[in-house]
């Protein structure tokens, strides 16, 4: 590019006064030589004065830089509600009874060294979703919390509580359990990983579920002893049955124990006695607020 070509690619920023005191010294010795350079400087100065006089047509409306900031400082609908949540999750992971963290681990532990020492890993369908019963079953109430009453009586709503105490525990009971899967591995070939899994995950559903909500109406000491009881009653034997009472119970027994083999219709209904807990929960929470005030 010629000097003279850069004289002229630079006349817009002179028009525009933007040019430092050594740059415009030089277009000005430039210009006093040259009649082109003047001329589209001409055209240029014209083009600056009709786009200020355009300009000075058009008024921001009031309030609009103070609108825009409290735009750019608002956080997101998605990264508020994010925020809520974990803050909701880290709040109540301190009202959890604390010896539960222990004690599911423990548990579990056992479970898997009694699986390894007698060779049978489907033994962890079994004891799985009794820990994990048990666990759902003491984490609502005052009998469990003993600042129930001023957990409920704050803006969060109680089936919130529910659901964040909720998804600590199960989901800490879930990965108890998967660690459990992956390291029966060693007794096991790999390409049964996602069947052990599926054993145990439709129990591990309904039974704590059933334990949840059966815990909201009778407290968790016979939300415990009803499930349990639930759970057992799928290994009764039909020849155990008397036979003048056979022909009438065993297929009941029958479709009772295909109940618990269907894993996606535990899944199924133990989201509906999720779904349930949690409605009643709402109205345990008011009646507990409403008792208290």
């Amino acid at each position: 590019m010629n000097a003279h070509q850069h004289t002229i690619d630079r006349l817009p920023l002179y028009a525009a006064g933007q040019l430092d005191e050594k740059e415009r010294s030089e277009l000005d010795q430039h210009l006093k030589t040259c009649a082109s350079c003047r001329a589209d400087l001409q055209l240029w100065l014209a083009v600056r004065s009709e786009v200020g006089s355009a300009n000075s047509h058009v008024h921001a409306p009031d309030g609009v830089s103070e609108r825009a900031l409290e735009r750019i400082h608002t956080p997101s609908p998605l990264s508020l509600a994010v925020k809520r949540t974990f803050s909701l999750l880290f709040s109540q992971a301190y009202l959890v009874r604390r010896e539960m963290w222990p004690s599911s681990a423990i548990l579990m532990f056992m479970g898997i060294m009694a699986t390894l020492l007698i060779q049978k890993i489907v033994l962890v369908r079994y004891f799985a979703p009794l820990v994990a019963a048990a666990s759902l079953a003491a984490i609502f109430g005052p009998d469990h919390d003993p600042a129930c009453e001023l957990t409920l009586s704050t803006p969060t709503a109680s089936w919130k509580v529910l659901l964040a105490r909720l998804a600590l525990v199960h989901g800490y009971n879930l990965i108890l359990t998967l660690a459990a899967s992956l390291i029966l591995l060693f007794i096991a070939p790999p390409d049964m990983l996602w069947a052990l899994i599926l054993s145990w995950l439709g129990p591990m559903t309904f039974l704590p579920a059933l334990a949840l909500l059966l815990s909201l109406w009778t407290g968790s000491g016979n939300s415990v002893a009803v499930t349990y009881g639930l759970w057992l009653l799928q290994f009764i034997n039909p020849k155990w049955i008397p036979g003048y009472l056979s022909n009438l119970l065993t297929p009941v027994v029958e479709a009772y124990r295909q109940f618990w083999g269907s894993p996606l219709l535990l899944v199924i209904a133990g989201l509906g006695l999720l779904v349930t807990a949690l409605w009643l929960s709402g109205r345990i929470g008011s009646r507990l607020v409403q008792s208290s005030s």
